[in-house]
């Protein structure tokens, strides 16, 4: 896909969550064995475990991930947006979130109807962060509020991927 494609895409993906931007690190998404598609639909057992998140960028910097799903409950009237899924902060450069602080812990995507969107994004932090509070909610949590609150610069990376409710 060429840049000008790829940069429609991300832009719809990202509507509604943050301004459009172009990545400039790289992030490989990896549930177990498989690795992350961009825009794929990954069946809710392969969401099951929580993901590993290779980062690019430089090792003298820190970053944070935030997961979110931004269609709960349902696609067509998004009342819970922005529920978020899973908060990793100081991940060093060139590193794994496995190597970050769990802020938040990975909730299971869980849509009740329609297709999800799921979106990872990754910022650059302007220093370690420490002491940050205990959100009181998943839900209608905003991305945009928390990385101006934070000193989180725009994003750098991105990955998203879609999931849907599979028959009983």
């Amino acid at each position: 896909m060429n840049s000008r494609a790829s940069s429609d895409v991300i832009t719809r993906v990202l509507h509604g969550v943050v301004e459009p931007f172009v990545p400039t690190v790289t992030m490989m998404v990896y549930y177990g064995n498989h690795r992350l598609i961009n825009g794929s639909e990954l069946r809710l057992s392969v969401a099951e475990i929580t993901p590993r998140v290779l980062i690019g960028g430089e090792h003298d910097e820190l970053y944070t991930l935030i997961m979110i799903d931004p269609d709960a409950p349902n696609p067509d009237e998004p009342a819970l947006r922005e529920v978020v899924t899973w908060i990793v902060t100081n991940i060093p450069g060139g590193e794994s979130s496995t190597q970050g602080n769990e802020f938040m812990s990975y909730d299971v995507p869980n849509p009740q109807v329609g297709v999800h969107r799921h979106i990872m994004l990754l910022f650059r932090q302007r220093g370690p962060l420490n002491g940050i509070e205990t959100l009181e909610s998943r839900v209608h949590f905003r991305t945009r509020d928390f990385a101006n609150t934070h000193n989180l610069d725009n994003p750098v990376g991105v990955a998203y991927f879609n999931v849907r409710r599979q028959a009983s």
